[in-house]
C-alpha cells in the first residue's frame, strides 16, 4: 500500500469516529476543486448535468441538470454584485438555493447540520464531502461560464484531527482575485436550504 493509499485510510477510519471525513486530496496550491472531484471518481468537465452527492462519502449520486432558466437564476443573482463583497453575499445565495433544487432531486430536503456517524444517516443525509463536492461542480461550472467576476475556484480546505481537539471537516473554497485571500463556502454547519458559512479560511479553520 501506497503512502498516499495509507493517509487515505488513516482519514477514512478518523472519519468513522469523528462524522464528516477530511479532503481525500488534500488542499492543492492553485487548484480549482478538480483534484477532489476525481478523488471521488466526479467528472472535472463543463457540463450543465452535475452530480449530486448524498449519504456521505458520495455514496450515493443523483444528477441535477442545470437548465436554461436555473442558469438565468444563477445568472441573476451574480450579475448585480458590483465588488468582492457583494459577490460572495451572492453566492450564499445561490448555494442556498442550489441547495434546495438539488435536495428534491436527491431526497435529502430533511438533512441536517452537522450530519455525521453519531447522527442521523442514511441516503436523505449529507456529510461534508457530499456538500464541498457538491457546492465546487456549482462552483466550477459558475466559473466556467464567467458568471464569477470577483473570485474563483479554490481547492477544498480541510481542518480538525481529533487530536486537536477539532473535529475533522472539509469546506469548498473561493478565491479573491483581487487579493488571493481564500473563503469558505460551508454549509455543513446549516440545516437544508440554509445559507452558507461564507468566512476567511483563517477563520474557518480556528473555528473547529
Amino acid at each position: 500500500m501506497s503512502l498516499r493509499s495509507r493517509s487515505l485510510l488513516a482519514h477514512l477510519l478518523i472519519a468513522a469516529f469523528a462524522g464528516c471525513v477530511t479532503s481525500p486530496a488534500g488542499a492543492v496550491d492553485g487548484g480549482d476543486g478538480a483534484a477532489f472531484l476525481q478523488e471521488l471518481s466526479l467528472s472535472v468537465e463543463t457540463s450543465p448535468i452535475l452530480t449530486i452527492c448524498h449519504g456521505f462519502g458520495c455514496a450515493h449520486r443523483n444528477q441535477f441538470v442545470l437548465t436554461p432558466a436555473r442558469l438565468s437564476f444563477v445568472r441573476g443573482a451574480l450579475g448585480k454584485a458590483r465588488s468582492a463583497r457583494d459577490e460572495r453575499k451572492a453566492l450564499s445565495k445561490v448555494v442556498a438555493w442550489f441547495d434546495r433544487e438539488a435536495g428534491k432531486v436527491a431526497g435529502t430536503v430533511n438533512r441536517i447540520a452537522y450530519a455525521g456517524a453519531d447522527t442521523k444517516s442514511g441516503p436523505s443525509q449529507m456529510d461534508c464531502i457530499d456538500l464541498t463536492a457538491n457546492i465546487t461542480e456549482l462552483l466550477r461550472l459558475v466559473q466556467r461560464t464567467k458568471l464569477m467576476k470577483f473570485h474563483r475556484v479554490g481547492e477544498p480546505v480541510s481542518r480538525g484531527l481529533i487530536l486537536d481537539g477539532k473535529r475533522p471537516h472539509t469546506t469548498p473554497v473561493i478565491v479573491e482575485i483581487a487579493n488571493g485571500s481564500q473563503w469558505s463556502v460551508d454549509a455543513w454547519t446549516h440545516a437544508y436550504g440554509e445559507a452558507p458559512d461564507i468566512m476567511t479560511i483563517a477563520e474557518w479553520k480556528a473555528k473547529g
